[in-house]
C-alpha cells in the first residue's frame, strides 16, 4: 500500500507529465473504442447486406467445379465456372433430413444477359404492326404513327447527307453498301403515300433497311439469378417489390432489379433529371455551384434529340404552346423549345422537373421494357451458344435498407425453368417437346441408316413410314408451327413446386436457423456430400461474396492496422515520456536508494504510477467513447454514396457499445501503459546515490 501511495503522489506531482500522458491515454482510448465500434457496425453492415440479399448463410456447387463460386462475378466481371449438380431435389432432402440446423435451401444460378429492346423506330413499327390487325384497327392513330415515322426518316436522310463522316461509314461498311438508294426509296412521296396497301412488307423495310440506321447504346447487359422467387422472397427478409407485382406462385417471369430499371432502362433524359433532383434533396447540391450537376444539364441539352426523336409531329404541335410558358421562349420550333427546356436551372428545376413528367414523359418512351411486357431474354449458354427465352417482366424489386445500392440492385430475377432453358439444361417441358415434335413428324424410329440416306448426295430415299418427301416436309412444318405455339403459350401456363425445384441447378443458397453454426454445418454438409455421394462442396457466406466478400475483410483489416499503429506510437510517446521523468527523478530516486530503498521498490513504484494512469484516464477515455458512440448510435453517420449504403446496409451506419470490446480495449491500453514503463524503470532501477549526487552537483 505504501508503494502505491508514493506513486499516486508522484502522479499528482508532477502534473505536466501526467497531462501528457493522459491525453496520450485518453485519446488512445477513445480512438480504439468508437474504432472498434466502427469496424464492427461496417463489418456487421456488409455482413447482414451479402447475406440477406444474395448469398445467404452458405451456398453449395459441384465439387468438381473449376473456380470457385462467387455469386457477384469473377473480377474480370465474368461468371464462375463452376458447372452444375444435377439433382437438387435429391440434394435438398438429404441434408435437410442429416443436418437439423438448416432452415431451408433455395436452388440458384447466375449468369449474364443481353436484350437489345429496339430503337424509337422499331418501338413505332411494333405499334403500327399490331394496328394494322382488324381487331385492333385505329385509324386516327394508324395516321399519326404514320407521321411520325415519315419524320424519322426524313431525320435519317438528313443526317445522312449533312453529316460526312457517317456517309463514309455507310460507303465503307458492307452492311450499309445499300444504305442510300433504301434512304431515298423510303422517302420518296409514293411509298407513303399506298401505304395503306402492302403496308406489312413496308413495315418490314423500315425494320430490317432503315431502323438499323439508327445508331444508340441499345444493347444492354447485365448480371441475373435463376431461382425459386417465392423461396427467395421468403428466406431474404429484407426483399420487397418496389414497382409492379411479385411473380405470382407457379408461373415462369421476370423482375427487375430496381437499380438497374431506373438506371440503365430507364430514358437517359429522364434519370439525368431524377438524379440532379436526387442531389439537390439529399445532398444538399445546387446546379449554380456543382459541376456535376451542371455536366448532366449539359448532356440532356445536348441529347435533346432523344425527346424530339420520339414525339409524333402531331403531339409535338400540342406541346409547343406548354413549352413556350414554360420556358418563357417565343421559339416556334419544337426541337429548339425542347433544348431550352432541358438547360434548366436552380431557379426553374423544380417546376420543369413536374413538366417532364407530366407533359412530356407520356409522349416518349420512358422505359425501354415496359413492366407487364413480354421480351426476349438471351444468355450464354453453358456449351457457349447463346440462347434466348420470352419471359413477363412482372414488377422490380429492392432490398430494404440499401435501395439506392448499386452492388445489391445490379443485378435481376428470373424464374429456376427460364434459366435452366438458357443455361441449355434439357428441362421436362423440352423433353415432352422434343417426344410430341417426333410423334407428329412421325420420325420416333429414324435410325442412323434413314438419317445418313436423308443427307447424302444419291437420289433422297423414301421417308422410314414410306411417305413422299413433300409429305414429311409438310410434316415438319406443321411440327415446327405446333412447337412454335407451344414455346409461345409456355409464358401463360402454370407450374408446379418440382418443376421449379427439380433438376439440375449451378449452385444454392442455404438458410440456417443460427446464423452462429455456419462452421459447424459446412463440416456437416462436407460429411454428408461423401457419405450420399451429392457430389457437392460448400462456402461460408464471406467466400460466396468473392471479392466483395473479401472487402469486408480488408475494411477490417484496414481499421484494425490503424488502431494498433496508433498503439504503437502512444506507446513510444509514453515511454519518452517516463523516461524523460525518470531522468528529471534521479536525484530522488538516488536518495531513495541511499535510504535503503531496494530495486523492486523503485520498480513497484514506476509500475504502480503506470497503472494508475492508465485506470484514471482510460476510464475518462472509456466515457467519452461510449459517449460517442451513444451519440452517433442515435444520429448516424450517412452514407456517402451508393457503395457506402450497401457497406452501411442503410442509408446511415448507427454504433453500439459492445462491453467485451470496452474490457479488451482498456486491458490492451493497461498492458500498453505498463509495458512502456519497463525500460524507464530498469534505468531508473540502474541509478546509484552516487550518480544521483554527481548529477544533482
Amino acid at each position: 500500500m505504501i508503494h502505491f501511495k508514493i506513486a499516486l503522489r508522484n502522479v499528482l506531482a508532477q502534473k505536466f507529465k501526467t497531462a501528457v500522458i493522459g491525453i496520450i491515454i485518453v485519446f488512445g482510448t477513445v480512438l480504439a473504442i468508437v474504432g472498434n465500434a466502427f469496424v464492427d457496425a461496417v463489418s456487421s453492415g456488409m455482413e447482414r447486406s451479402l447475406i440477406s440479399s444474395i448469398t445467404g448463410h452458405i451456398q453449395i456447387f459441384s465439387k468438381d467445379a473449376k473456380e470457385k463460386l462467387s455469386v457477384y462475378g469473377t473480377s474480370e466481371g465474368g461468371v464462375s465456372d463452376i458447372g452444375h449438380v444435377n439433382d437438387f431435389l435429391r440434394v435438398r432432402d438429404t441434408l435437410i433430413r442429416n443436418i437439423p440446423e438448416i432452415k431451408d435451401i433455395i436452388p440458384m444460378g447466375s449468369n449474364m444477359a443481353f436484350f437489345s429492346p429496339g430503337n424509337i423506330m422499331d418501338v413505332r413499327l411494333e405499334e403500327l404492326r399490331a394496328l394494322l390487325k382488324p381487331p385492333k384497327r385505329d385509324t386516327a392513330r394508324i395516321h399519326a404513327l404514320k407521321n411520325h415515322l415519315r419524320a424519322m426518316v426524313s431525320d435519317i436522310n438528313d443526317d445522312f447527307h449533312n453529316n460526312v463522316e457517317k456517309a463514309s461509314l455507310f460507303a465503307q461498311d458492307n452492311d450499309f453498301k445499300n444504305a442510300p438508294a433504301d434512304i431515298a426509296k423510303a422517302t420518296a412521296p409514293g411509298f407513303w403515300t399506298g401505304f395503306d396497301s402492302g403496308g406489312e412488307q413496308k413495315i418490314e423495310f423500315l425494320a430490317n433497311r432503315i431502323a438499323p440506321l439508327i445508331f444508340d447504346d441499345n444493347v444492354l447487359m447485365f448480371h441475373f439469378f435463376g431461382t425459386v422467387p417465392q423461396a427467395f422472397a421468403r428466406e431474404f427478409g429484407l426483399f420487397e417489390i418496389a414497382k409492379g407485382s411479385m411473380i405470382p406462385p407457379g408461373m415462369r417471369g421476370f423482375l427487375f432489379g430496381d437499380y438497374f430499371y431506373e438506371n440503365y432502362v430507364k430514358h437517359r433524359i429522364a434519370r439525368r433529371l431524377d438524379s440532379i433532383k436526387r442531389k439537390i434533396e439529399k445532398d444538399g447540391q445546387t446546379i449554380s455551384r456543382s459541376k456535376a450537376l451542371q455536366d448532366l444539364v449539359t448532356a440532356n441539352v445536348s441529347q435533346a434529340a432523344e425527346i424530339y426523336s420520339q414525339v409524333s409531329p402531331d403531339e409535338a404541335r400540342k406541346l409547343v404552346p406548354a413549352l413556350q410558358r414554360i420556358t418563357g421562349s417565343g421559339d416556334k420550333g419544337f426541337r429548339e423549345l425542347v433544348a431550352g427546356f432541358l438547360r434548366t436551372t436552380d431557379a426553374d428545376f423544380a417546376d420543369r422537373y413536374r413538366f417532364f413528367y407530366d407533359h412530356i414523359a407520356p409522349h416518349i418512351v420512358l422505359y425501354r421494357v415496359k413492366i407487364g411486357e413480354i421480351f426476349p431474354l438471351t444468355a450464354i449458354s453453358k456449351s457457349g451458344y447463346t440462347s434466348s427465352v420470352n419471359v413477363k417482366v412482372y414488377g422490380t424489386f429492392q432490398f430494404k435498407s440499401f435501395e439506392s445500392s448499386m452492388i445489391a440492385g445490379n443485378f435481376s430475377i428470373v424464374d429456376m425453368i427460364s434459366f435452366r432453358e438458357m443455361y441449355g439444361f434439357m428441362t421436362a417441358e423440352k423433353k415432352e417437346q422434343s417426344k410430341a415434335l417426333e410423334k407428329e413428324m412421325g420420325i420416333s424410329n429414324f435410325g442412323r441408316d434413314e438419317m445418313e440416306s436423308m443427307f447424302s448426295k444419291s437420289a433422297p430415299a423414301a421417308a422410314p413410314n414410306n411417305e413422299p418427301d413433300s409429305a414429311l416436309i409438310s410434316k415438319m412444318k406443321s411440327a415446327a408451327a405446333a412447337a412454335l405455339g407451344r414455346k409461345q403459350n409456355v409464358i401463360g401456363q402454370e407450374y408446379s413446386k418440382e418443376d421449379f425445384e427439380g433438376g439440375p441447378f449451378p449452385h444454392a443458397t442455404v438458410i440456417l436457423k443460427n446464423p452462429r453454426k455456419i462452421k459447424h454445418v459446412m463440416k456437416r454438409i462436407a460429411e454428408v456430400s461423401s457419405a450420399e455421394k451429392l457430389g457437392i462442396q460448400a462456402e461460408d457466406w464471406r467466400e460466396a461474396a468473392g471479392f466483395m466478400g473479401q472487402l469486408a475483410f480488408v475494411v477490417r483489416a484496414i481499421l484494425y492496422v490503424c488502431v494498433i499503429v496508433i498503439f504503437i506510437v502512444a506507446a513510444f510517446i509514453i515511454m519518452n515520456s517516463m523516461l524523460m521523468a525518470t531522468m528529471e527523478r534521479s536525484r530522488e530516486i538516488g536518495t531513495m536508494r541511499a535510504i535503503g530503498a531496494q530495486k523492486k521498490t523503485i520498480l513497484s513504484m514506476f509500475l504502480n504510477e503506470a497503472f494508475i494512469l492508465s485506470a484514471i484516464f482510460g476510464l475518462i477515455g472509456t466515457a467519452i467513447g461510449i459517449l460517442i458512440i451513444l451519440i452517433i448510435g442515435h444520429v448516424g453517420i450517412p452514407a456517402s454514396g451508393d457503395i457506402a449504403s450497401f457497406f452501411f446496409s442503410g442509408p446511415r451506419l448507427y454504433l453500439s457499445v459492445n462491453g467485451w470490446h470496452i474490457l479488451i480495449v482498456l486491458l490492451f491500453m493497461s498492458l500498453v501503459s505498463v509495458l512502456s514503463t519497463q525500460y524507464p524503470a530498469i534505468r531508473a532501477m540502474r541509478i546509484s546515490p552516487l550518480e544521483a549526487m554527481q548529477r544533482s552537483e
